[in-house]
């Protein structure tokens, strides 16, 4: 801040008419303490002579102490008077220069220790507690900033946990299936189909160590980077729906594509097939008896379209389903984290698509999420 010379100045411009008003109070004192003075000894006097008192009273006056009075006042009343010029000085200088600035200091510091950061300091002052006040507010709003941006974090690291929880009850539910199969047909299962229902249980294994592997090492969910790899679209296809059966239980699972199954795409296998799964998810969630699943393929892109016959999405949810942590006003699920929508959203927008909400023709839900066949966001940004 440097020396204070604006305090300093402001200081003396108020000292000076101080020392004027005070210098005319000190003549007006003299001059009346010796009017008084005159006064009182042209009572008693005979003589004058030029002016100047010469003669002697004709007798000593009983009041002589008004005379004694009048003489003195003056040595009291001027020291009075600097003293009183001086304080009301200092009194005006402190209310115009340093009140506002140090109740705004205080105020801001008493709402600091509160951890109360949303406000601002404003202070009129242009002296040195003028601009104290502005690097108090600096200091405000980096305080603030690193709060704000603590904050983010821990939210991002908590949606980040909720997305996480969230998609691993999908393949859980899988293997989960996979299991009542094979307790259900135990001892009727052939060597051959057990082989082949193990090694599905252990392809979603794998995929679960390497879900886990990837969301430990990202900080927020935007950070993830597909991994690209190919396979048909009958490959694909088949994983879907057998996955789709499984966690759709007992309702009414239907699965089409009008796609070529020996056409290639490159994409994250992982990424739509836990786009698909959330979705299959939702669609049990609000639906009555059937979920129907298709999928189709045009130009560049190829598309996954599940619906159900459900409620439907209600005009408030067509716009803001996709919001993380959005919940309907008659949710009742706790466990529901209003995050599946959403987590789609943001996958499909890493694997190079998007997402669509509405209402099929008979009432229900229907959400097409779209995927490149050739190229997704690591692509694009390299």
């Amino acid at each position: 801040m440097g020396k204070i010379t604006k305090l300093r100045h402001s200081f003396f411009r108020y000292l000076i008419p101080c020392f004027i008003v005070c210098c005319i109070g000190i003549i007006i004192i003299e001059a009346g303490s010796l009017y008084l003075q005159n006064w009182y000894v042209d009572r008693y006097l005979e003589y004058y002579y030029n002016g100047r008192i010469y003669a002697e009273a004709l007798a000593r006056p009983a009041d002589q102490w008004l005379f004694h009075l009048f003489y003195y006042a003056r040595i009291v009343l001027i020291p009075f008077w600097s003293v009183c010029c001086l304080l009301y000085t200092a009194k005006v200088f402190f209310r115009r220069e340093l009140q506002e600035p140090v109740d705004v200091l205080t105020r801001a510091s008493e709402r600091i220790l509160d951890a109360d950061l949303d406000f601002k300091i404003e202070c009129k002052s242009q002296n040195e507690l003028g601009k104290l006040c502005d690097s108090f507010e600096e200091m405000r709003q980096n305080l603030y900033d690193s709060n704000y941006r603590l904050w983010k974090s821990l939210e991002e690291r908590k949606r980040l946990n909720s997305a996480f929880s969230h998609d691993l009850r999908t393949p859980i539910t899988v293997l989960k299936g996979y299991m009542d199969l094979i307790t259900q047909y135990e001892g009727k299962i052939n060597p051959e189909k057990q082989s082949e229902i193990l090694e599905k249980m252990s392809g979603q294994v794998s995929r679960l160590e390497h879900y886990t592997e990837k969301m430990s090492s990202i900080q927020k969910l935007e950070d993830i980077i597909p991994d690209v790899d190919s396979l048909t679209f009958g490959k694909l296809c088949s994983q879907l729906e057998e996955n789709g059966k499984l966690l759709c239980k007992d309702r009414l699972f239907s699965f089409s594509f009008n796609v070529s199954s020996e056409d290639l795409i490159y994409t994250d296998i992982e990424i739509v097939t836990q786009v698909f799964m959330n979705l299959i998810s939702n669609a049990q969630r609000y639906a009555k008896n059937c979920i129907e699943c298709a999928v189709k393929a045009e130009n560049d892109i190829f598309e996954i379209t599940v619906s159900d016959d459900g409620h439907g999405f209600s005009e408030d949810a067509l716009r803001k389903a996709w919001q993380p942590f959005y919940r309907a006003d008659d949710e009742n699920d706790k466990e529901h984290f209003g995050l599946g929508l959403y987590i789609c959203w943001l996958l499909c927008r890493k694997a190079g698509g998007t997402i669509t909400i509405q209402n099929n023709k008979n009432g229900g839900g229907m959400v097409t999420a779209s995927f490149s066949k050739n190229i997704s966001e690591n692509q694009i940004n390299s």
